[in-house]
């Protein structure tokens, strides 16, 4: 189901022209300032029975609670969602939030202040992350009713052919949007190709569900091995993280992050279909350090991360970047080749990048040992977070050991704490993995241990950018290299 919410100056209704108990494809309404302050619960419903939203923002539209609240809901409901500005800029909520603060300040009731200022909160959230989305921008050429039709006869259309069929923008609108370039594969050939989820196929094991070892034949893939991660709906994790992991993966692609093939959502099941990567994911490599990589490897491996979360943090788009949320070796595979591709984006976030500190309120998420110990206490989350949480990898990787290790029962069971605490004393020597510390020169220490250190300052202004994080990684492997070929 597509939502189509738009605003319209001189509206006193706000019930739904297209739709009824959402049985139709399209659901389109009309609200104004006079429409009230709470939603209906047919429109929660809607909203909730919906796969996508496409959100019409027009003037009124920051200045009406009852539209705020619908924005707020479809935002937190939906990882898919479109937003078209017309008639406005995608910053003009900043003047609404303003004036709604001054009411607010104005109060002197303070239960109705408090509730108030909640709200608010809820609303600005919404206000930032949809200003951040891509979308359309249209000009003031174009009389509303007139796109209206148009807009609403595309969907139509284009519903005809599938109803699960990404809707890409038509030709001409001002711009366009990405649209995903992924397969939907029926669950029968996921079955087919998991031998029916057959228990001697998991190959992983996480908060979202399993994840199976397969070969697929379908379409364009012959005889291909794959990873299936399937949800298991008695876990924490859901349909929000299957949602955003694959809207992400379908948006943005590089060289060092998971290629998703495609998805399946057929009969309750959600399940994301990748790329195999042959030689796991890193963290089992740490758990039996002596068997396996090479320091020059592991290295490579540090450069590979780096560069995939300089293109999430700086490269993704113009004026938004993404921010990883659960960086941790476990979430880095490996290739064949031994190149790390960063992997799954079910707790990903959105913040702008035209700021120089972005910040985004939100329940704090992810795993302890590698979390942002800031963003635990205040649920405030950057892009230092995630730089925070790859530098506990960098700390894995030079001591050959996780980030949290239980049969440790003093202060050596959380990496995170134990290591800036050697490196501080000067004693870092006596946890470095013995295997590395054969192979690794003096001078690659020294600044591959700086630059780790610093990541884990607590204050994130002291905290490096990933691109000096990246930088000082290339130039460790310079002087390896060069260190290597003089001995």
């Amino acid at each position: 189901m597509v939502i189509l919410n738009h605003t319209k100056q001189r509206s006193s209704s706000s019930s739904p022209i297209h739709g009824h108990k959402y049985k139709y494809d399209v659901f389109l309404s009309f609200c104004s300032m006079d429409t009230g302050v709470y939603l209906k619960p047919g429109w929660e419903s809607a909203i909730k029975a919906s796969r996508a939203s496409v959100v019409v923002l027009s003037t009124n539209y920051a200045h009406s609670q009852w539209c705020l609240n619908g924005l707020a809901l479809i935002l937190e409901q939906h990882s898919t969602v479109i937003p078209i500005f017309y008639h406005v800029e995608p910053s003009f909520f900043e003047d609404a939030m303003a004036g709604f603060r001054r009411v607010m300040e104005a109060m002197t009731n303070e239960d109705k202040r408090s509730r108030l200022a909640e709200k608010i909160d809820r609303w600005n959230k919404a206000c930032t992350q949809v200003a951040t989305l891509k979308g359309m921008q249209l000009g003031f050429d174009r009389r509303e009713t007139e796109f209206i039709q148009d807009f609403v006869k595309y969907i139509y259309r284009r519903l005809r052919i599938s109803t699960r069929s990404p809707l890409p923008l038509d030709r001409r609108f001002h711009r366009k949007m990405k649209q995903p370039n992924i397969l939907k594969f029926p669950l029968h050939t996921i079955k087919s190709c998991t031998q029916d989820f057959n228990e001697r196929n998991i190959i992983g094991k996480g908060g979202y569900g399993r994840v199976y070892n397969g070969i697929l034949t379908w379409g364009d893939h012959v005889n291909e091995q794959i990873a299936v991660k399937r949800l298991d709906v008695t876990n924490g994790q859901g349909n929000k993280e299957f949602r955003t992991e694959l809207t992400m993966l379908s948006q943005y692609q590089h060289n060092n992050i998971v290629t998703l093939l495609g998805f399946c959502d057929d009969n309750k099941e959600m399940i994301l279909v990748y790329e195999y990567a042959s030689h796991g994911s890193l963290d089992t490599h740490l758990r039996n350090p002596s068997a396996g990589l090479s320091w020059p490897q592991l290295l490579k491996i540090c450069i590979d991360v780096a560069s995939a979360l300089d293109y999430l943090h700086n490269q993704v788009a113009e004026k938004h970047r993404i921010i990883h949320r659960d960086i941790k070796s476990a979430n880095i595979l490996l290739d064949q080749n031994w190149n790390a591709k960063l992997g799954d984006f079910g707790l990903a976030r959105i913040g702008l990048a035209n700021q120089q500190n972005t910040i985004v309120i939100t329940n704090p998420a992810g795993t302890h040992g590698y979390c942002d110990p800031q963003y635990e206490r205040t649920g405030s989350l950057t892009k230092e977070s995630d730089v925070y949480s790859f530098g506990v990898v960098l700390f894995e990787v030079l001591c050959g050991r996780l980030a949290c290790v239980l049969s440790y029962h003093d202060e050596r069971r959380f990496l995170h704490r134990f290591a800036p605490t050697c490196y501080k004393n000067g004693e870092l020597d006596k946890i470095i993995h013995p295997k590395v510390r054969k192979d690794i020169k003096p001078k690659v220490l020294r600044k591959f241990s700086g630059i780790a250190m610093r990541c884990l300052h607590e204050t994130r202004e002291e905290r490096p950018t990933i691109v000096e994080v990246a930088s000082q990684l290339k130039k460790a492997m310079k002087m390896q290299v060069t260190s290597s070929r003089m001995c």
